[in-house]
Order: structure tokens, then sequence, then C-alpha cells
């Protein structure tokens, strides 16, 4: 399904159908998922959609722009560094487009939206949040459900550190995809026992895969740089 297609268009799976259906000089856009249907009326004459995975921090709304990854409590010794591999949710953006622009239509998720907050109630931030197993290797997902999320953990210091999730940013996901695979990859640099900053490798895990449009680099404000987030309310 993920990719570039031309009008018309047709996707079915079980429990899923995505529709672009011509009608009288226009399309129809119909999207079944679980029961819940989403209907839109295009005046166009032609052109194309593009489906792939989005930051996944939009649903049911985007009010957040931070992704909490909870996982298995883990140790890694000083001056180590080690990649494991997690999981995180994924959301799937249809776009379509025309006359050289782009419009987001629809984005939908197998996925049932979580949200939690990261640090003190009178200041902490506001996160989607993710509970995932931890992995030695890289396990088989369902690419339309879950994506693959590589993080290499640094500890910088001299101490054992103990930690069980991750925070990322919004602004710096690169989300790579193909058929069978939907990627990030994420650095964690371990600054002292508690404090941790998180970061984005621009590169696809697999050989082939295509970078993801992005939604929310888009909503960066002029000459604010934000890609990396500072975990200084605990690991």
């Amino acid at each position: 399904m993920y990719g570039t297609h031309d009008l018309p268009f047709h996707y079915e799976t079980d429990g899923f159908s995505l529709d672009f259906e011509h009608e009288s000089g226009r399309y129809l856009y119909r999207r079944e998922l679980n029961g819940s249907r989403k209907e839109h009326l295009l005046l166009s004459s032609g052109g194309r959609v593009i489906v792939n995975p989005v930051e996944p921090l939009n649903l049911p709304k985007s009010i957040c722009h931070a992704l909490l990854v909870e996982f298995d409590p883990l140790s890694i010794e000083p001056g180590a560094r080690s990649t494991v591999y997690l999981t995180f949710p994924v959301e799937i953006g249809v776009f379509v487009a025309g006359r050289g622009n782009l419009e987001v239509l629809d984005i939908f998720s197998w996925n049932a939206p979580k949200y939690t907050l990261y640090g003190a109630s009178d200041g902490g931030t506001i996160a989607r949040y993710w509970k995932s197993p931890t992995y030695a290797a890289p396990p088989d997902l369902d690419p339309l459900r879950e994506g693959l999320l590589a993080l290499t953990i640094s500890n910088t210091t001299r101490d054992w550190v103990e930690l069980s999730r991750v925070v990322l940013e919004s602004i710096g996901m690169k989300i790579y995809y193909d058929d069978a695979l939907v990627s990030m990859q994420a650095r964690m640099r371990l600054v002292s026992t508690m404090v941790a900053e998180t970061s984005f490798r621009d590169r696809p895990f697999e050989e082939g895969q295509k970078k993801a449009l992005e939604l929310y680099l888009g909503r960066v404000l002029a000459g604010v740089e934000r890609s990396r987030f500072l975990m200084d309310q605990g690991l």
C-alpha cells in the first residue's frame, strides 16, 4: 500500500479498505478501518496519491511534540555503546498531489493512541506513550501497525546507568519505509545517571527504503531548532 499511486486507486486487506473512486469528473475518497469510516470528495481531474507512515503524534489530534517509548529496564556499563531494537506505533498519512501541491487528506492508525506526562505536572512534557519489548536483533513486524526503532545508547559516564524509557522529539523524526518495514534510527547519549540527550539519524535502516514525508518539519517556527530532546526528568 505504501508509495505513490495514480488515481483511481484501491487497496484492501482484512478489516481495512482505501479507495479513490472516479465519479463524474471528481474523485470520492473512502477509507474503512475496523468499523470506522471516512469519506471525502475531491474536485479534481486527476493526480496522484501518496500513502506513507507519518510521525505517530497526530491522533486523535496533534496535542504534543514528543514520543515516549517505555521498555523493560536495562543497564549499560561505563563508557559502553550498544544498540537495542524497539517498536513504535505507526500512523499512516494519505496525501493527494495535484498541480505541484500536496494536501494531507487523512491520517489513521491501527493503534489506539495513549498519552503520558514526562516530568513534573507543572512543567513536564506531554508525550505519546508506547510500550515496547526490547530486542537484541530486529524483529519481524507488521509495517502497517508497528515500526522498528533502532536505538543506539552511548554511556559517556563513569557509572553503570539503568534506563527504561526514551523520549524523542517530533521535529527530528526521520521515518523510512518499504513494503516490508517502517523504521527510525535514534541516538541516546547518557550524560549522567539521570540525564540523557536524544536525537535521530537521517538514514534508512535497510537499503532501498524511501524517506517518508515529514508533517512536523513544516510546523517548525523560523529560527527555532528543536530536533533534540533533553531527558532531564529521569531515565
